[in-house]
């Protein structure tokens, strides 16, 4: 149920490089806010593919989101210190790669996020380094399912989608950063040609004595599905080629509001397996030239942040505080009283 976006697109003038994503989730999962410091061994001993394991030691320190599920805790999400993101979104019916199978050196998909995140200052340095690793599922060495597709994105406005099926992995750049969950990729994409009559403009023709505002998305699915909102996301991502945020806060501040329109309140979706509830657990916005890492969770709509550039990555310890916050409202009746 998750939804990613980049603010900017190709053609856009935006001065700004945002994304942005929601981590929707049925399970607790038990989410903190991790920072990482720079040469950090990997990957824990606890989640080392038995056969031919890629071992790392971290070249950039990052922050992001840590959750655990099903006694495996792993970065979900997170920016890095040369301004390069990762999102964990889950696809149901990825097919990945065998240890049997493998001729490079092995990594669980779970810990894809920390070697990203640790290793790449740009997608360009990823995409050639990705041939030389065969990510495999989780599952091999533990009885747990993660079914798990990638968005990768950096401070030039690149973005890069993995996905894997039929056991192979399979890269795409989308310009806008947009990928929800399933189908695969390539589905969305012949999806919106269903759409093709959609546009951000009014259509002209008069109602009621003026044009009919929003009449130009008339029949823009609004529903919460993967495809639905992948039509939604790719149309309301474009606000930015005909508005450019004047400044930071106007940038994040439209990341946000578009954001909101994908955060799902609890209690609006219930899983008819089991009657849990599918909900909108968190959601972050990325600026990927300031390097401050914002998010929000589902009962605090307050916005929180980090400043990278603030964090030394040589002498930080790696720690982890919870993004459940204890301010969720600011009280101005004061200011009218004076």
């Amino acid at each position: 149920m998750c939804t990613n976006f980049a603010l900017y697109s190709t053609g856009s003038n935006s001065p700004y490089r945002m994304t942005a994503r929601t981590m929707d989730f049925a399970l607790e999962i038990f989410p903190k806010l991790t920072v990482i410091p720079r040469r950090q061994s990997f990957p824990d001993l606890l989640v080392t593919p038995v056969t031919n394991p890629l071992k790392w030691t971290s070249k950039y320190g990052y922050v992001g989101i840590e959750c655990a599920y099903e006694g495996i805790q792993q970065i979900t999400d997170g920016l890095n210190e040369l301004g390069v993101s990762v999102g964990l979104l889950w696809l149901a019916n990825s097919q990945y790669p065998t240890s049997e199978s493998a001729k490079t050196p092995t990594i669980y998909n779970v810990c894809l996020g920390d070697w990203i995140l640790g290793n790449f200052d740009s997608v360009a340095a990823l995409k050639s380094a990705l041939s030389n690793v065969t990510v495999i599922n989780i599952n091999e060495g533990f009885p747990v399912r993660f079914v798990l597709h990638y968005v990768v994105s950096d401070r030039t406005g690149a973005n890069l989608v993995i996905e894997f099926t039929n056991g192979q992995m399979q890269t795409y750049e989308p310009a806008n950063g947009v990928m929800t969950n399933a189908p695969s990729y390539p589905y969305h994409l012949d999806n919106l040609s269903n759409y093709a009559n959609l546009k951000l403009t009014n259509n002209g023709q008069v109602w009621w004595g003026q044009e009919l505002n929003g009449s130009g998305c008339l029949g823009m699915p609004g529903d919460y599905t993967a495809p639905s909102r992948f039509i939604r996301v790719t149309m309301l991502q474009q606000s930015v080629q005909n508005y450019t945020p004047k400044t930071v806060k106007e940038a994040v501040g439209l990341s946000l509001r578009i954001l909101q329109n994908f955060a799902t309140p609890k209690g609006a979706i219930v899983l008819a397996s089991d009657q849990q509830l599918d909900y909108t657990q968190w959601g972050v916005v990325r600026d990927h030239q300031n390097l401050v890492y914002y998010f929000f969770t589902q009962f605090n709509n307050n916005t929180f942040s980090v400043d990278l550039s603030k964090i030394n990555f040589e002498t930080v310890k790696p720690n982890g505080i919870s993004i459940e916050q204890p301010v969720w409202t600011t009280d101005i009746t004061p200011s009218l009283q004076n």
